[in-house]
């Protein structure tokens, strides 16, 4: 069940209950946490377990994807492609564990990301965004090949327990 997409050093799936332990842990660790929307700090082992369970039960082919990333059998990020409503575009997310910071992961699972986004979910237009205090992921936004929009908002952080500004890119097919 689900997608398993395979870089040159990642498995991107869907997450599994042995998965909860680590997901707590890394994307846990405050200087991760922060950077999202909707990651707790500290983020506890059943709440990832009740993450990885609805997860699995609402997975659809055409639907929202939250995959965990795999790296020589571990656990070291997530990410995924989702609409926050129905009718909104196509957006990307995804965290690395601090162990693995600066080794190009973030690039490397964006890029199947936009795949997942653009060859499976027929999305022509993808957006992202992240926080001001936070511009390396800007840098591998870019890298992927989005481009800022001029736009910002005041996003909540639920690790930060208040708002933040966030930069507002975007992707676009190229014809």
């Amino acid at each position: 069940m689900g997608p398993r997409i395979e870089t040159a050093r990642c498995l991107l799936r869907l997450p599994e209950l042995d998965d909860a332990p680590a997901i707590s842990r890394y994307c846990g660790e405050y200087d991760v946490a922060k950077n999202t929307a909707r990651i707790p700090h500290p983020y506890p082992s059943l709440g990832a377990e009740m993450w990885v369970l609805i997860t699995r039960a609402a997975w659809t082919p055409q639907g929202n994807q939250s995959l965990t990333v795999e790296h020589e059998g571990a656990v070291i990020g997530g990410g995924g492609v989702f609409r926050r409503t129905p009718n909104a575009d196509w957006e990307i997310g995804y965290w690395i564990g601090r162990p693995w910071w600066g080794q190009g992961f973030a690039t490397e699972i964006g890029q199947a990301l936009v795949a997942l986004g653009t060859q499976t979910l027929g999305a022509s237009r993808l957006i992202a965004g992240h926080y001001d205090d936070n511009p390396a992921s800007g840098r591998v936004l870019e890298k992927l090949g989005f481009g800022y929009t001029g736009k910002a908002e005041h996003l909540f952080a639920m690790a930060r327990m208040a708002r933040a500004r966030s930069l507002d890119m975007v992707w676009e097919a190229t014809v």
